[in-house]
Protein backbone atom coordinates (compact mmCIF):
# COMPACT_ATOMS: atom_id res chain seq x y z
CA UNK A 1 0.00 0.00 0.00
CA UNK A 2 1.32 3.43 -0.96
CA UNK A 3 1.32 6.46 1.34
CA UNK A 4 1.57 10.10 0.31
CA UNK A 5 5.10 10.24 1.73
CA UNK A 6 6.63 7.74 -0.69
CA UNK A 7 8.45 10.26 -2.91
CA UNK A 8 8.89 13.10 -0.45
CA UNK A 9 12.28 14.70 0.10
CA UNK A 10 14.20 13.91 3.26
CA UNK A 11 13.62 17.36 4.82
CA UNK A 12 9.80 17.30 4.71
CA UNK A 13 9.81 13.66 5.84
CA UNK A 14 11.92 14.55 8.87
CA UNK A 15 9.60 17.47 9.65
CA UNK A 16 6.55 15.18 9.58
CA UNK A 17 8.21 12.68 11.90
CA UNK A 18 9.21 15.47 14.29
CA UNK A 19 5.71 16.96 14.30
CA UNK A 20 4.16 13.54 14.88
CA UNK A 21 6.52 12.79 17.76
CA UNK A 22 5.83 16.18 19.35
CA UNK A 23 2.06 15.74 19.06
CA UNK A 24 2.25 12.25 20.56
CA UNK A 25 4.35 13.44 23.49
CA UNK A 26 2.42 16.63 24.30
CA UNK A 27 -1.12 15.29 23.89
CA UNK A 28 -0.36 11.98 25.60
CA UNK A 29 0.96 13.88 28.62
CA UNK A 30 -2.01 16.26 28.66
CA UNK A 31 -4.45 13.37 28.36
CA UNK A 32 -3.08 11.91 31.58
CA UNK A 33 -4.11 15.06 33.45
CA UNK A 34 -7.25 14.30 35.53
CA UNK A 35 -8.68 17.71 34.56
CA UNK A 36 -9.10 16.47 30.97
CA UNK A 37 -11.28 13.53 32.02
CA UNK A 38 -14.93 13.46 30.87
CA UNK A 39 -17.68 13.33 33.48
CA UNK A 40 -21.22 12.07 33.53
CA UNK A 41 -23.82 14.81 33.44
CA UNK A 42 -26.81 14.94 35.72
CA UNK A 43 -29.52 17.44 36.43
CA UNK A 44 -29.85 19.26 39.74
CA UNK A 45 -31.92 16.35 41.08
CA UNK A 46 -29.22 13.82 40.17
CA UNK A 47 -30.85 12.46 37.01
CA UNK A 48 -28.51 11.30 34.26
CA UNK A 49 -29.07 12.11 30.61
CA UNK A 50 -29.78 8.44 29.85
CA UNK A 51 -32.40 8.36 32.60
CA UNK A 52 -33.93 11.56 31.24
CA UNK A 53 -34.25 10.05 27.77
CA UNK A 54 -35.83 6.89 29.19
CA UNK A 55 -38.39 9.04 31.01
CA UNK A 56 -39.28 10.85 27.79
CA UNK A 57 -39.58 7.54 25.90
CA UNK A 58 -41.89 6.17 28.59
CA UNK A 59 -44.11 9.25 28.41
CA UNK A 60 -44.34 9.08 24.63
CA UNK A 61 -45.03 5.34 24.70
CA UNK A 62 -47.84 6.07 27.15
CA UNK A 63 -49.45 8.41 24.62
CA UNK A 64 -48.08 11.87 25.41
CA UNK A 65 -46.96 14.06 22.46
CA UNK A 66 -43.19 14.36 22.24
CA UNK A 67 -42.73 18.08 22.86
CA UNK A 68 -44.98 18.43 25.95
CA UNK A 69 -43.51 15.20 27.33
CA UNK A 70 -39.97 16.44 26.84
CA UNK A 71 -40.71 19.83 28.37
CA UNK A 72 -42.22 18.19 31.45
CA UNK A 73 -39.29 15.79 31.86
CA UNK A 74 -36.72 18.59 31.48
CA UNK A 75 -38.48 20.70 34.11
CA UNK A 76 -38.72 17.81 36.53
CA UNK A 77 -35.00 17.17 36.18
CA UNK A 78 -34.14 20.88 36.41
CA UNK A 79 -32.63 20.84 32.94
CA UNK A 80 -32.56 23.95 30.71
CA UNK A 81 -35.31 24.34 28.10
CA UNK A 82 -33.85 27.35 26.31
CA UNK A 83 -32.63 27.83 23.61
CA UNK A 84 -34.67 25.45 21.49
CA UNK A 85 -31.71 23.21 20.67
CA UNK A 86 -31.77 21.92 24.25
CA UNK A 87 -34.65 19.79 22.95
CA UNK A 88 -33.32 16.83 20.98
CA UNK A 89 -35.10 16.03 17.74
CA UNK A 90 -37.76 13.37 18.38
CA UNK A 91 -36.27 10.69 16.09
CA UNK A 92 -34.58 8.52 18.74
CA UNK A 93 -37.54 8.79 21.09
CA UNK A 94 -39.96 7.75 18.37
CA UNK A 95 -37.76 4.77 17.52
CA UNK A 96 -37.67 3.56 21.11
CA UNK A 97 -41.36 4.24 21.69
CA UNK A 98 -42.37 2.47 18.46
CA UNK A 99 -40.05 -0.55 18.42
CA UNK A 100 -39.22 -1.18 22.08
CA UNK A 101 -36.05 -1.79 24.05
CA UNK A 102 -35.40 -5.23 22.57
CA UNK A 103 -35.81 -4.36 18.90
CA UNK A 104 -33.92 -1.05 18.83
CA UNK A 105 -30.51 -2.53 19.83
CA UNK A 106 -30.96 -5.17 17.12
CA UNK A 107 -31.57 -2.38 14.62
CA UNK A 108 -28.36 -0.73 15.77
CA UNK A 109 -26.42 -3.94 15.34
CA UNK A 110 -27.84 -4.23 11.83
CA UNK A 111 -26.72 -0.69 11.07
CA UNK A 112 -23.25 -1.44 12.46
CA UNK A 113 -22.95 -4.49 10.19
CA UNK A 114 -24.03 -2.31 7.26
CA UNK A 115 -21.33 0.26 8.04
CA UNK A 116 -18.65 -2.43 8.20
CA UNK A 117 -19.87 -3.91 4.90
CA UNK A 118 -19.91 -0.48 3.22
CA UNK A 119 -16.35 0.27 4.26
CA UNK A 120 -15.19 -3.22 3.33
CA UNK A 121 -16.65 -2.73 -0.13
CA UNK A 122 -15.12 0.76 -0.36
CA UNK A 123 -11.64 -0.39 0.59
CA UNK A 124 -11.63 -3.66 -1.37
CA UNK A 125 -10.12 -2.25 -4.60
CA UNK A 126 -7.95 0.31 -2.77
CA UNK A 127 -5.85 -1.64 -0.26
CA UNK A 128 -4.19 -5.03 0.11
CA UNK A 129 -6.14 -7.82 1.83
CA UNK A 130 -4.32 -7.76 5.22
CA UNK A 131 -4.85 -3.99 5.48
CA UNK A 132 -8.51 -4.41 4.50
CA UNK A 133 -9.15 -7.03 7.17
CA UNK A 134 -7.38 -4.96 9.83
CA UNK A 135 -9.24 -1.77 8.82
CA UNK A 136 -12.66 -3.46 9.05
CA UNK A 137 -11.78 -5.00 12.43
CA UNK A 138 -10.67 -1.60 13.72
CA UNK A 139 -13.87 0.01 12.42
CA UNK A 140 -15.90 -2.66 14.19
CA UNK A 141 -13.92 -2.05 17.39
CA UNK A 142 -14.63 1.68 17.25
CA UNK A 143 -18.32 0.96 16.76
CA UNK A 144 -18.73 -1.39 19.74
CA UNK A 145 -19.47 1.40 22.21
CA UNK A 146 -22.40 2.58 20.07
CA UNK A 147 -24.37 -0.65 19.99
CA UNK A 148 -25.72 -1.15 23.49
CA UNK A 149 -28.91 -0.09 25.23
CA UNK A 150 -27.64 3.06 26.92
CA UNK A 151 -25.90 4.31 23.78
CA UNK A 152 -28.99 3.69 21.67
CA UNK A 153 -30.74 6.45 23.64
CA UNK A 154 -28.25 8.99 22.32
CA UNK A 155 -28.74 10.31 18.80
CA UNK A 156 -24.97 10.51 18.38
CA UNK A 157 -24.69 6.72 18.27
CA UNK A 158 -27.08 6.45 15.31
CA UNK A 159 -25.77 9.55 13.55
CA UNK A 160 -22.15 8.37 13.81
CA UNK A 161 -22.87 5.16 11.93
CA UNK A 162 -24.95 6.96 9.31
CA UNK A 163 -22.19 9.53 8.74
CA UNK A 164 -19.64 6.72 8.44
CA UNK A 165 -21.90 5.07 5.88
CA UNK A 166 -22.20 8.29 3.86
CA UNK A 167 -18.40 8.56 3.80
CA UNK A 168 -18.00 4.98 2.62
CA UNK A 169 -20.48 5.20 -0.26
CA UNK A 170 -18.76 6.04 -3.54
CA UNK A 171 -20.25 9.31 -4.71
CA UNK A 172 -20.11 8.32 -8.38
CA UNK A 173 -22.28 5.23 -7.93
CA UNK A 174 -23.99 5.62 -4.57
CA UNK A 175 -24.50 9.36 -4.12
CA UNK A 176 -28.32 9.15 -3.61
CA UNK A 177 -27.82 6.57 -0.85
CA UNK A 178 -25.11 8.74 0.73
CA UNK A 179 -27.43 11.75 0.67
CA UNK A 180 -30.20 9.77 2.37
CA UNK A 181 -27.75 8.56 5.03
CA UNK A 182 -26.58 12.13 5.60
CA UNK A 183 -30.11 13.47 6.00
CA UNK A 184 -31.00 10.62 8.35
CA UNK A 185 -27.89 11.36 10.43
CA UNK A 186 -29.00 14.97 10.91
CA UNK A 187 -32.49 13.85 11.90
CA UNK A 188 -30.94 11.73 14.63
CA UNK A 189 -28.50 14.42 15.80
CA UNK A 190 -28.06 18.06 14.84
CA UNK A 191 -24.27 17.71 15.21
CA UNK A 192 -24.31 15.76 11.93
CA UNK A 193 -24.75 19.05 10.09
CA UNK A 194 -20.99 19.58 10.47
CA UNK A 195 -20.35 16.34 8.56
CA UNK A 196 -22.68 17.43 5.76
CA UNK A 197 -20.90 20.76 5.43
CA UNK A 198 -17.51 19.01 5.28
CA UNK A 199 -18.81 16.75 2.52
CA UNK A 200 -20.22 19.73 0.62
CA UNK A 201 -17.02 21.79 0.92
CA UNK A 202 -14.70 18.94 -0.07
CA UNK A 203 -16.90 18.12 -3.07
CA UNK A 204 -16.86 21.77 -4.18
CA UNK A 205 -13.08 22.07 -3.82
CA UNK A 206 -12.66 18.84 -5.80
CA UNK A 207 -14.64 20.35 -8.66
CA UNK A 208 -17.71 18.17 -8.05
CA UNK A 209 -20.20 21.02 -8.15
CA UNK A 210 -23.30 18.85 -8.59
CA UNK A 211 -22.43 16.76 -5.57
CA UNK A 212 -21.72 19.85 -3.49
CA UNK A 213 -25.08 21.35 -4.46
CA UNK A 214 -26.78 18.05 -3.58
CA UNK A 215 -25.26 18.13 -0.10
CA UNK A 216 -26.30 21.76 0.33
CA UNK A 217 -29.83 20.81 -0.74
CA UNK A 218 -29.88 18.13 1.96
CA UNK A 219 -28.72 20.75 4.47
CA UNK A 220 -31.51 23.07 3.31
CA UNK A 221 -34.12 20.33 3.83
CA UNK A 222 -32.79 19.83 7.32
CA UNK A 223 -32.97 23.60 7.89
CA UNK A 224 -36.71 23.43 7.25
CA UNK A 225 -36.97 20.58 9.76
CA UNK A 226 -35.17 22.69 12.36
CA UNK A 227 -37.53 25.63 11.79
CA UNK A 228 -40.48 23.33 12.43
CA UNK A 229 -38.70 21.90 15.47
CA UNK A 230 -38.09 25.38 16.88
CA UNK A 231 -41.77 26.29 16.44
CA UNK A 232 -42.85 23.15 18.32
CA UNK A 233 -40.43 23.91 21.16
CA UNK A 234 -41.62 27.53 21.37
CA UNK A 235 -45.16 26.26 21.95
CA UNK A 236 -44.20 24.40 25.16
CA UNK A 237 -41.46 26.61 26.67
CA UNK A 238 -42.29 29.12 29.40
CA UNK A 239 -40.59 32.41 30.27
CA UNK A 240 -39.39 31.05 33.62
CA UNK A 241 -37.73 27.94 32.17
CA UNK A 242 -34.01 27.50 32.71
CA UNK A 243 -31.53 28.72 30.10
CA UNK A 244 -28.57 26.59 29.00
CA UNK A 245 -25.17 27.69 30.37
CA UNK A 246 -23.80 27.48 26.83
CA UNK A 247 -21.32 25.29 25.04
CA UNK A 248 -18.05 27.22 25.11
CA UNK A 249 -16.14 24.67 27.16
CA UNK A 250 -12.71 25.37 25.60
CA UNK A 251 -11.42 22.10 27.05
CA UNK A 252 -8.83 21.52 24.33
CA UNK A 253 -7.68 18.61 22.15
CA UNK A 254 -6.60 16.45 25.08
CA UNK A 255 -10.19 16.43 26.29
CA UNK A 256 -11.37 15.34 22.85
CA UNK A 257 -8.96 12.40 22.94
CA UNK A 258 -10.14 11.39 26.41
CA UNK A 259 -13.77 11.74 25.31
CA UNK A 260 -13.20 9.67 22.19
CA UNK A 261 -11.45 6.98 24.21
CA UNK A 262 -14.38 6.97 26.66
CA UNK A 263 -16.90 6.07 23.94
CA UNK A 264 -14.74 3.30 22.46
CA UNK A 265 -13.00 0.25 23.97
CA UNK A 266 -9.88 2.42 24.31
CA UNK A 267 -11.44 3.66 27.55
CA UNK A 268 -10.08 0.45 29.11
CA UNK A 269 -6.49 1.54 28.42
CA UNK A 270 -4.34 4.10 30.25
CA UNK A 271 -5.21 7.59 28.93
CA UNK A 272 -1.72 8.23 27.50
CA UNK A 273 -1.76 4.98 25.53
CA UNK A 274 -5.31 5.54 24.28
CA UNK A 275 -4.43 9.07 23.13
CA UNK A 276 -1.31 7.79 21.37
CA UNK A 277 -3.34 5.26 19.39
CA UNK A 278 -5.95 7.87 18.43
CA UNK A 279 -3.32 10.35 17.23
CA UNK A 280 -1.58 7.64 15.21
CA UNK A 281 -4.91 6.66 13.67
CA UNK A 282 -5.63 10.23 12.58
CA UNK A 283 -2.12 10.41 11.15
CA UNK A 284 -2.84 7.17 9.30
CA UNK A 285 -5.93 8.67 7.67
CA UNK A 286 -3.92 11.72 6.56
CA UNK A 287 -1.18 9.54 5.10
CA UNK A 288 -3.35 7.97 2.38
CA UNK A 289 -3.54 10.05 -0.84
CA UNK A 290 -7.17 9.28 -1.63
CA UNK A 291 -10.33 11.34 -1.41
CA UNK A 292 -12.08 8.98 1.03
CA UNK A 293 -9.12 9.11 3.40
CA UNK A 294 -8.93 12.91 3.22
CA UNK A 295 -12.65 13.25 3.95
CA UNK A 296 -12.36 10.88 6.90
CA UNK A 297 -9.36 12.76 8.29
CA UNK A 298 -11.20 16.08 7.93
CA UNK A 299 -14.25 14.58 9.62
CA UNK A 300 -12.27 13.46 12.66
CA UNK A 301 -10.42 16.77 12.79
CA UNK A 302 -13.61 18.77 12.41
CA UNK A 303 -15.38 17.01 15.26
CA UNK A 304 -12.20 17.11 17.30
CA UNK A 305 -12.19 20.89 16.96
CA UNK A 306 -15.90 21.06 17.78
CA UNK A 307 -15.47 19.04 20.96
CA UNK A 308 -12.26 20.82 21.97
CA UNK A 309 -13.88 24.26 21.66
CA UNK A 310 -17.54 23.82 22.52
CA UNK A 311 -18.15 20.63 24.49
CA UNK A 312 -18.41 20.63 28.26
CA UNK A 313 -16.93 17.94 30.48
CA UNK A 314 -20.39 16.35 30.72
CA UNK A 315 -21.08 16.31 26.96
CA UNK A 316 -18.20 13.97 26.15
CA UNK A 317 -20.58 11.76 24.18
CA UNK A 318 -20.35 14.23 21.29
CA UNK A 319 -17.18 12.29 20.46
CA UNK A 320 -19.39 9.36 19.44
CA UNK A 321 -19.80 11.17 16.12
CA UNK A 322 -16.43 9.86 14.88
CA UNK A 323 -16.12 6.70 16.97
CA UNK A 324 -16.50 4.29 14.00
CA UNK A 325 -13.64 6.01 12.15
CA UNK A 326 -11.46 6.67 15.16
CA UNK A 327 -9.25 3.57 14.99
CA UNK A 328 -9.34 2.65 11.29
CA UNK A 329 -6.37 4.86 10.45
CA UNK A 330 -4.10 2.57 12.50
CA UNK A 331 -4.29 0.10 9.60
CA UNK A 332 -2.51 2.65 7.38
CA UNK A 333 0.22 3.67 9.82
CA UNK A 334 2.76 0.92 8.95
CA UNK A 335 2.89 1.99 5.30
CA UNK A 336 3.17 5.66 6.27
CA UNK A 337 6.02 5.07 8.71
CA UNK A 338 7.77 2.81 6.21
CA UNK A 339 7.71 5.53 3.56
CA UNK A 340 8.80 8.21 6.03
CA UNK A 341 11.72 6.26 7.43
CA UNK A 342 12.77 4.27 4.37
CA UNK A 343 11.77 5.95 1.10
CA UNK A 344 12.31 4.37 -2.29
CA UNK A 345 15.91 4.56 -3.59
CA UNK A 346 14.88 6.83 -6.48
CA UNK A 347 13.03 9.31 -4.24
CA UNK A 348 14.04 12.96 -4.51
CA UNK A 349 16.89 14.06 -2.27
Amino acid sequence: MRSRFLDWRSGPRAAVLAALAAALLILAMQSSDPSSAPSLRSGEVGQSDASLYRTIVARVRAGEPYYPATAAALREGHYPLRPFITFRLPTVTWFHASFGQRTVPLMQWGLAVGVAAAWGYRLWPEVDRPTLVLAVLLLWTGTLGLVEQNSSLFGESWAAMLVASALALDRRRWLPAALVAGLAAMLFRVLSALAIMILAITAWLAGQRKEAIAWLAVAAIFGVVMVLHASQVAAVVRADDLVSPGWAGLLGPAYFLRALAAVTPLGLLPPALASTLLILSWFGWWSIPTEWALRSALMIGGYGLLVALFARADTFYWAMMVAPLSLVGLAFVPAALRDLVRPRPNASR
